[in-house]
């Protein structure tokens, strides 16, 4: 009896043992478990802690942060632009070619000034073609007219009866007065003139017209080495030019010059005007 109870117990205190074991094992695991459940619960809300004050500030902040940073953005932008347009040599020499068109204008203004500056004082040098200073001549038949050269007449004036030219072996009118002359002899104005007309003639050679005023004109033909020019103002006894070569016309008549007065459209003898 004693033995059994014995033997009872003996695998009583088995069990229990085994319970007991298997109790501390599960109660150390439980508390392993725990503590590193509480560890890794702690890292996390460390790690949680750590990145809520970051989020918050970003959440937090963001408006105003990213409003700031768009701003310092554009001012670096623009501070970055001035910078390149201040260092841009486009800028130094846009700045160089506008001084020089300045400069230009202001050149070609001072040249266009003198231009007329020249042109004003030429004009003003020059009234003998300049038509508002021509001189206005005046002549009186009284005071008649110089003689332009010294010789004989050898045709005289004829409009109303006709005179014979060797040359053409005819008889025809004569407007003016032929007068001898020697080759290269100087002619001379018959009065104070002004110069209206320089023209070749196939029979009188070169002829030279002026205005002697008064509605009076003269008129030199058989002309060389002309002088003068048109609109110039002349004094009486100025030469004009010299005796030339006698045109085919005249080869008979000889060296001579030919010499015409005209009071408007009409012809006058100029043999009552020489004096």
């Amino acid at each position: 009896m004693f033995e059994e109870k014995e033997s009872f117990w003996k695998k009583k205190g088995f069990y229990i043992s085994a319970c007991t074991l298997l109790v501390a094992i599960i109660a150390v695991g439980a508390v392993y478990y725990h503590n590193k459940s509480t560890d890794s619960d702690s890292k996390l809300m460390a790690d949680i802690a750590t990145e809520m004050p970051d989020t918050t500030a970003k959440v937090t902040a963001s408006p105003d942060v990213r409003q700031d940073k768009d701003t310092a953005q554009t001012n670096a932008k623009v501070s970055e632009n001035i910078l390149k347009k201040e260092d841009k040599p486009v800028s130094v020499d846009s700045g160089k070619d506008k001084s020089s068109t300045d400069s230009k204008k202001k050149e070609n203004k001072a040249k266009k000034e003198k231009t007329v500056s020249k042109v004003s004082q030429k004009t003003q040098s020059k009234p003998v073609s300049a038509a508002a200073n021509q001189i206005k001549h005046s002549f009186h038949e009284s005071a008649g007219l110089l003689w332009p050269v010294q010789g004989d007449v050898i045709l005289k004036y004829s409009m109303n009866n006709t005179v014979y030219f060797k040359t053409l072996a005819q008889y025809k009118c004569n407007p003016g007065i032929v007068i001898s002359a020697k080759k290269g002899t100087n002619v001379k104005a018959a009065a104070d003139c002004r110069v209206t007309k320089i023209e070749k003639d196939d029979e009188l050679g070169t002829v030279v017209t002026t205005d002697i005023g008064s509605d009076f004109t003269v008129a030199y033909g058989q002309l060389d080495n002309i002088s003068v020019n048109k609109g110039d103002e002349l004094k009486e006894g100025d030469v004009i030019g010299t005796i030339a070569k006698p045109t085919k016309y005249f080869s008979e008549e000889g060296s001579n010059l030919y010499f015409q007065v005209n009071e408007g459209k009409e012809t006058v003898d100029p043999l009552l005007l020489l004096r």
